[in-house]
């Protein structure tokens, strides 16, 4: 499944709502791609795209790593 509402996605993520207003509010996740609102005020999450998130976090931060070694 694509999109999931917020609280199913925290049921499986193991994040917070406040996890997820936080990476909103700080733009680390764009609108539309990561999140979107809907019209009836649920916040769905694109877990596709996440996934994809999370992996360049992972690679980004493995390439500091050998930076830094």
């Amino acid at each position: 499944m694509k999109w999931v509402k917020l609280n199913k996605y925290c049921e499986l993520s193991g994040d917070t709502p406040d996890a997820i207003y936080a990476k909103n509010r700080r733009r680390i996740w764009t609108k539309g791609v990561h999140y979107k609102k809907a019209e009836d005020g649920c916040i769905w999450i694109n877990t596709e795209e996440v996934d994809k998130w999370v992996e360049a976090s992972v690679e980004q931060d493995q390439s500091q790593s050998r930076r830094a070694a």
